[in-house]
């Protein structure tokens, strides 16, 4: 979580890398609402007497306030955890403070397999127009079209598992905004 933090901190500029910054924020609201009201506490602090001494203590007249300021402030420790909770969930659906290179490597991998089946579709249109004579199943027989469709199988065993990881941590890190109301 501290490197989730140190890298929001810094504030990075894109516009589109606004995903993770969403938890930032809510993060960074809910720390000042819970030192804020710690801050309070001080309102009710008065020197005591006691046999050992002068300590700092709560004003024995303010009990009811002071138990709504604790209620007060155990809630917002729970808010503050549960968004703590989500921002590591975040991190480690994502693999990092931000979604965007998830989606980057998403789209390269993708652009990677549909040149692939461009390249595999070019060849094959190529080798039916120097070859006309030939039938579609001898078109694919062809050492050209054997190559590429052999360049494109392997490309598809590499890369599906690939996009499908990295689809699944989309989601998985788009859920966990939903979840804290960012999305």
């Amino acid at each position: 979580m501290k490197e989730f933090l140190k890298y929001w901190a810094a504030d990075p500029k894109s516009q589109q890398d606004i995903d993770g910054k969403i938890l930032y924020s809510q993060y960074t609201i809910k720390l000042a609402d819970l030192e804020n009201s710690r801050r309070k506490t001080q309102a009710f602090l008065i020197p005591l007497n006691t046999g050992k001494g002068w300590h700092p203590g709560f004003d024995p007249d303010m009990t009811d306030a002071v138990t709504r300021l604790a209620a007060e402030i155990d809630q917002k420790k729970m808010a503050l955890k549960s968004i703590s909770e989500a921002i590591n969930d975040f991190a480690a659906a994502v693999g990092g403070p931000s979604l965007q290179p998830v989606v980057d490597q998403y789209r390269a991998a993708k652009m990677r397999l549909d040149d692939l089946r461009i390249k595999a579709r070019n060849t094959t249109v190529l080798e039916t127009n120097r070859n006309p004579r030939l039938s579609p199943t001898e078109i694919q027989d062809l050492p050209a079209v054997l190559a590429v469709n052999a360049a494109l199988a392997d490309g598809r065993e590499q890369l599906d598992p690939l996009m499908a990881d990295l689809a699944t941590r989309q989601k998985r890190g788009r859920e966990i905004l939903e979840k804290v109301g960012g999305a």
